[in-house]
This record gives structure tokens, C-alpha cells and sequence, in this order.
């Protein structure tokens, strides 16, 4: 059975972003909208202290939280281990935006253009652009089951990434994860090459989790101070919390209208799939 899974190599990666650009470009993320974050790391004091990058995004949990709060089944995991997101059936409730632990979801509100342009520029123009949905990673499912690489491990300059099949032994992932001592951050598809950095995984990638949702509002109805989507319109309802009750609580989940347009899994109408 295929497992996919990406290894990050922190001796090779110099921290350029490019994996966060061309993630925005090539998935037309909105303004404020971005699926691969990379953190900056520094631990000690002079001259013994260390600075290194950390790239992270979805970590594809082994057992992921977001598939079981999801009330709609929009959120769900792949026999390969890959969790996407139908964003037909999502409701933008923000129950999987609350329960993942590292951040890696965002529900956007705009429907605009960066610099408030009228229309999408040139590198605005590539993917499927998305609003009042949950979006995040998902490896880039669509190229990866055509047998190409998520854009991220293609557009490295430092080949810094490296993903494929981790229950192949003969795989390049395989093989790379042996020669370079990868750890895996357990319960999830990814590895990291950590060289001489003395760290711990867990706690760096958490250590910039403040438990307050991605929310990108729109300038009409903003945020509140904890994240919380105000205003006439408002469907995140407690940012998932009433969501993931009812879930737990094996009750039926209806969701109130977002601006107009978002209905139960059921009726929702007229939002573009990938």
C-alpha cells in the first residue's frame, strides 16, 4: 500500500520562501491565504547560539483530527495517507481550522485580488481560486496522482524536499530518510533532516501555534480579537466549536448562511471543485 510522505532537510534549506511562493501561485491562494509557512528558528546565545529555518505545512496526520471534526465529511484522508478537501461540501464552519494542532488550515473570506486590483494578475491566473472555504496542503494530489511532485519539492533550488512512497524501501524518500538519519514528527507523513540543530521537533512547530483560528475576513465583516468571524453574515459559529459538538454529540449539523451563499453539505450549489 502507498504511503506518501515528504522529507524536509534542514542542512540544505536556506529559508527563501520559494516553496511558499510558487504554493501560492500555483494554488491561487488569496490575499493573506498561505498553505506553506517557513519559520524562523534561533535558539541559544553567542557564540554558541544556532539560526536555522523551519518550512512546515499540512503534516498529513497518520489519524487526522480536521477529517474526524469535519460535520460534512468535506475533510477527508486517502487510502496514500494524503487529507484533502472537497470544497463543495465544506461549510467554512472552522471545526477543522480549530482542531489542528499546527495551523495548517485557513478559511478566507475575501474574494479579492492582491493590491485590490479589479481582476487577477498574471501569476494570480494559475489553480482554482477559493473563498469561504477551509484550504490547506494536500500535497498536491492532482499532479502527484498524474506521477508528478508537489510544486514545492519541484521548485526547491536547494532540493531540499524530497516526497514520495515511504512504505517502499526502494523509493528515493525511502532511501533518503536512511542516508540522512530523517526524523519522522510522529504521527504524520512528514521527515526532517536535522544535521547538527539540537532540537525538538514537536516543540518548534509549536512553539508559534497561538490557538487562534487562520481566519481572513473580509474588510466588511472583520475578525474579532480571538479570531472569531463577526457581523450579520457569521457562520463559523464559536469558530467550529458548536460544529465539533455536534459532531461529538452525534448530532445532526446545519450550518446558518455565509454571506449568502453557504448552505449544508446538502445544498450547497455553484462553487468550483479541483
Amino acid at each position: 500500500m502507498t504511503k506518501y510522505g515528504m522529507v524536509i532537510d534542514l542542512t540544505r534549506c536556506t529559508g527563501c520562501q520559494t516553496c511558499v511562493v510558487t504554493c501560492q501561485m500555483n494554488n491561487n491562494q488569496r490575499p493573506g491565504v498561505h498553505w506553506s509557512t517557513v519559520d524562523t528558528i534561533e535558539q541559544g546565545e553567542w557564540p554558541d547560539g544556532d539560526r536555522f529555518a523551519l518550512p512546515h505545512a499540512c503534516m498529513h496526520c497518520d489519524d487526522a483530527p480536521c477529517v474526524h471534526a469535519c460535520p460534512t465529511a468535506a475533510s477527508s484522508q486517502r487510502a496514500d495517507g494524503i487529507v484533502t478537501v472537497n470544497y463543495d461540501a465544506c461549510l467554512a464552519c472552522g471545526a477543522c481550522v480549530m482542531v489542528c494542532p499546527y495551523e495548517a488550515r485557513t478559511i478566507s473570506f475575501k474574494d479579492d485580488w492582491y493590491f485590490g486590483a479589479a481582476e487577477a494578475a498574471p501569476y494570480e491566473s494559475y489553480g482554482t481560486p477559493h473563498a469561504d472555504v477551509a484550504e490547506k496542503c494536500i500535497f498536491c494530489a492532482g499532479r502527484v496522482d498524474e506521477g508528478g511532485l508537489p510544486h514545492c519539492v519541484e521548485a526547491c533550488p536547494m532540493a531540499a524536499r524530497v516526497f514520495g512512497d515511504v512504505d517502499d524501501p526502494s523509493s528515493e524518500v525511502s532511501a533518503y530518510i536512511k542516508d540522512n538519519n530523517a526524523e519522522n514528527l510522529r504521527g504524520t507523513s512528514l521527515y526532517y533532516v536535522k544535521g547538527d540543530h539540537d532540537f525538538s521537533l514537536r516543540e518548534a512547530l509549536m512553539t508559534n501555534v497561538s490557538n487562534v483560528p487562520n481566519i481572513v475576513a473580509s474588510e466588511a465583516e472583520p475578525a474579532g480579537p480571538q479570531g472569531e468571524f463577526q457581523g450579520p453574515n457569521a457562520a463559523v459559529i464559536g469558530v467550529g466549536a458548536v460544529a465539533v459538538a455536534a459532531v461529538a454529540a452525534g448530532a445532526g449539523f446545519a450550518a446558518g448562511n455565509v454571506r449568502g451563499k453557504k448552505h449544508a453539505a446538502s445544498t450547497v450549489e455553484g462553487r468550483e471543485g479541483e
